[in-house]
């Protein structure tokens, strides 16, 4: 096919702290694939690098950390996350890591904004903000540049298929993101599910690439991928980050598995809504999207959190 016109990534989830369960040095583990998807861009001729958002695990960082990801991250053009954001709130934005890195150049973010790269024309819609823009169509109606093909960067926890769980309020089925757009976009690139997929329909294409690291003790078997994209068939190849093995502490496995099965039992019989598959925070989310929590009581729910974590 000859060399990609972009590389589609999400869920970086950049940190200085080790996850628990992970025994390796996790600094040079995140270099190693950062240095990767760089490699990667350079023999593809410098094609430009897509994040579905999620850069950070937390938006607030160290003086130290903020230096090290300056120097380690390649250029890339990226949205914001709910991780990458003060109390999951784009109002915030200005505060987070994620906006010195914009600051200094480091990267391009998006926020219902678009650019042009190559053969790609790339729009970005930040973690909260997809049900403001998709109710706007005056977007939709100036774009012009019919000979690109067209991007949306989207970090909304997306399902694959044409339907999501049944608990999953406030979450989407990749078909129900497509039908949203009926077929506007060639591309959406989908971040916060941390697993990797891609969904086709009526020639879009929506894919999902997951996260780069794996971060908890879930994913000790998981083969992170990114996708290479070629814009003059609207297709992808999945291409795996490179791996070591034994990075896990397995008694912390066996730990986890064991607590998580006591857990979820009792989880079950106290309350079907309840999803033990995702984390604390996303089920938060969760709730708040079912129960239409107000803005106040969510913002110090969140506050609160970052607090104590």
């Amino acid at each position: 096919m000859g060399n990609a016109d972009a590389i589609l990534i999400a869920d970086l989830h950049l940190s200085e702290t080790t996850p628990i369960s992970r025994v390796d040095d996790y600094i040079k583990a995140q270099a190693k694939k950062l240095n990767f998807l760089k490699n990667l861009s350079l023999e593809n001729r410098g094609c430009p690098i897509l994040c579905a958002g999620d850069i950070f695990d937390k938006w607030k960082i160290s003086p130290w950390f903020c230096s090290w990801v300056y120097q380690h991250l390649p250029y890339m053009i990226t949205i914001p996350g709910n991780h990458d954001l003060p109390m999951h709130s784009f109002e915030q934005y200005d505060k987070s890591a994620l906006s010195l890195l914009e600051i200094v150049g480091a990267i391009s973010v998006l926020a219902g904004t678009g650019v042009s790269p190559g053969q790609l024309e790339v729009v970005g819609v930040p973690f909260g903000m997809l049900k403001g823009f998709t109710s706007d169509s005056s977007f939709l109606k100036t774009r012009s540049l019919e000979s690109k093909r067209k991007v949306l960067l989207l970090h909304e926890l997306v399902w694959p298929g044409k339907s999501r769980p049944a608990w999953a309020e406030g979450s989407y089925s990749a078909g129900e993101i497509l039908d949203r757009f009926n077929g506007y976009f060639d591309l959406i690139v989908t971040g916060d599910n941390h697993e990797y997929f891609t969904y086709q329909q009526q020639g879009s294409l929506l894919v999902n690439p997951g996260s780069m690291m794996r971060m908890t003790a879930s994913q000790a078997d998981l083969m992170p991928k990114c996708y290479l994209y070629y814009a003059k068939y609207n297709t992808v190849t999945p291409v795996s980050y490179p791996i070591d093995e034994g990075v896990h502490n397995r008694e912390h496995l066996d730990r986890i598995a064991e607590r998580d099965e006591r857990v979820t039992a009792y989880i079950e019989r106290m309350n079907k809504d309840w999803e033990i598959g995702l984390s604390f925070r996303k089920n938060l989310e969760v709730f708040f999207a079912k129960n239409n929590t107000p803005r106040k009581v969510r913002d110090i729910i969140w506050l609160s959190l970052e607090k104590t974590s």
